[in-house]
């Protein structure tokens, strides 16, 4: 059987995972040229390590991916153990935090290890060939043909495919209609003494929250410590197309309320922006992928809760349709 997994982050890479090592053939193919998604990191100033998507990772201990951590990536791990408020929408009672010395991305790449991945490539449209489902990228080059699909985009992002795919009208129509967050974040390189807490809520003012990567052994460099401040969601969708300029104008100020004067006039900034961020509702993924629907979608947008987990569990839901067809 062959299956092409749209989206390499981590519910596409939960659900070819499942799939090659069931014995099936699967082509993972992911737009941007990083994996992991969300999962995101940059290094920035020389050789600061910066999760610039999701901040930690909550893995309960009998969970889907505590099994990928301890098989796959545990070498540089770290558990995050600084006091502080949990990031908002994150947290599990009970679940450590982890994270990895060498950015987030570290279990996307273990997870990809052995697959066959093509990134740098839009797929722009699913449409029936036979008995088989023709994937092709947006200048209508054929990517392969195959027996399934499963799409992990963003709600809006796999709507459009949808659009293009044999009976997928209505499925799109109830994607587009998810609602997202987006989120403006500002990494900096502030010279100041690392805080004791790993995530700080401020009170008031335009920031969502401020994560300190010290707490994830991202230690400072030349003296110089490294910050995740995101923007809320109001003020995020505000200055999503605005300048550079316009975001740290905004940010700036408030982080040197939490960090300090330093803050104000950091050694190094940069501006990131996640456009689908996080959810603030869901589909139900049995409902949205009916019986005889050879396209599949798993994600976020059919998660049953904002954690990675969650949206690991729909890549696993995906693939079990497919092995139990």
């Amino acid at each position: 059987m062959r299956v092409a997994v749209i989206g390499a982050g981590i519910a596409g890479l939960v659900a070819a995972r499942d799939l090659v090592d069931a014995g099936h053939e699967v082509v993972v193919m992911e737009k941007s040229r990083g994996l992991g998604g969300r999962m995101a990191a940059r290094r920035a100033d020389g050789d600061a390590v910066v999760d610039h998507g999701l901040p930690v990772l909550d893995v309960p201990r009998d969970g889907l991916l505590a099994g990928f951590v301890v098989d796959l990536a545990t070498d540089d791990l770290v558990e995050v153990v600084a006091p502080g408020e949990p990031v908002p929408g994150r947290s599990t009672e009970g679940a450590p935090q982890l994270a990895w010395a060498s950015g987030m991305t570290r279990l996307p790449k273990a997870m990809a290890h052995g697959l066959e991945v093509v990134t740098g490539t839009r797929v722009a449209a699913i449409r029936s060939d036979g008995d088989a489902l023709e994937v092709a990228q947006d200048q209508g080059n054929t990517l392969g043909t195959y027996d399934w699909v499963v799409v992990t985009a963003p709600g809006a992002q796999a709507a459009d495919l949808l659009d293009h795919s044999p009976r997928g009208a209505v499925r799109a129509a109830d994607l587009r209609a998810v609602p997202y967050d987006m989120a403006v974040m500002v990494l900096a390189g502030v010279a100041v003494e690392p805080p004791e807490w790993f995530a700080h809520r401020p009170l008031t003012g335009p920031l969502s929250y401020i994560t300190n990567e010290a707490a994830k052994d991202h230690l400072p460099v030349d003296g110089v410590a490294s910050f995740v401040a995101r923007l809320d969601a109001d003020v995020s969708e505000h200055l999503m197309e605005a300048s550079d300029a316009a975001v740290l104008g905004e940010a700036l100020p408030a982080l040197a309320t939490s960090l300090g004067a330093a803050a104000a006039s950091p050694a190094w900034t940069q501006v990131k922006r996640w456009r689908y961020a996080t959810t603030r509702e869901r589909l139900d993924q049995s409902a949205l992928n009916p019986d005889g629907a050879r396209v599949l979608v798993a994600g976020d947008a059919v998660a049953a809760g904002p954690r990675m987990e969650d949206v690991a569990a729909t890549g696993r839901w995906a693939a079990r349709r497919i092995l139990e067809s």
